[in-house]
Formats: structure tokens, C-alpha cells, sequence
């Protein structure tokens, strides 16, 4: 009984991301966004691809949207209890520097899974992958 309560605990803690199993470079797989009308987006239906690049302490993306840039972003982010906060430095999408954005997260194998809420409302939904 004692092995299976600790194998458990031990599982369940391992699906929190943090700093350590996000280092990489990760590729977005699917997800969507509500936009400002309030409408939901799913990334396939635009062609959305995005590159995240994760350090120690800094994060970076790119995104296409059809073939054409549509955004980028970097910054610092910090990881704790199923939380991953990312705090933005530079963007192209008129966000304020010191913007924070905070996702629920874990991370399953080679995917990383994140929600962000807003309001009592699911903003966003990623899943990413590990390309390195």
C-alpha cells in the first residue's frame, strides 16, 4: 500500500512543469485563443506554426500565421506550482514591457500542455512539443 501511495504521489508530481523539464526548444502541435470579439481560434484553422525557446531563465518565440510573421516575444519566466509565468521584455504585439502572462501547465513526455484563464474564462490553450 505504502509503494503504490508513494509511486502515485511520485507520478503525479512528475506532470508539474518546471524550470529544469522545460529547458529546450519546443514546437506548437495544436491549441486555440479567444480573440478580442470574444470568438474562439484554433490555430490549424489559421495555418499557426510558433517556435518557443526556453534557457534557464529566458524564453523567446516566433510565430507564422499563413506563411507571414505574425509574432514574437521574449522575456523571463518563472515556474511554481503548475504555474509557468512568463514576464514579457520585448514584443511585437503592443503588449506593455513587464506584461505577465500565467498558465496553468504540466508536462507529459515530450508535450507540454498550458491554459491560460482570464476572467473565470479559458483565454488560451497550447500544446507544445519537444523538438530539442
Amino acid at each position: 500500500m505504502k509503494k503504490t501511495v508513494l509511486a502515485l504521489a511520485l507520478s503525479l508530481i512528475s506532470t508539474f512543469a518546471s524550470a529544469d523539464n522545460l529547458t529546450g526548444a519546443w514546437e506548437l502541435v495544436s491549441g486555440n485563443y479567444v480573440d478580442n470579439k470574444g470568438t474562439l481560434i484554433d490555430y490549424q484553422d489559421l495555418d499557426f506554426k510558433a517556435l518557443k525557446i526556453i534557457s534557464d531563465r529566458h524564453f523567446s518565440f516566433t510565430s507564422m500565421k499563413g506563411g507571414e510573421f505574425w509574432a514574437s516575444g521574449t522575456g523571463t519566466y518563472e515556474v511554481a506550482d503548475g504555474r509557468y509565468t512568463e514576464t514579457l521584455h520585448f514584443n511585437s504585439f503592443g503588449e506593455q514591457s513587464g506584461a505577465k502572462f500565467v498558465f496553468t501547465t504540466r508536462v507529459e513526455d515530450e508535450y507540454w500542455y498550458n491554459e491560460r484563464w482570464k476572467d473565470g474564462e479559458r483565454a488560451e490553450y497550447e500544446i507544445w512539443r519537444r523538438v530539442e
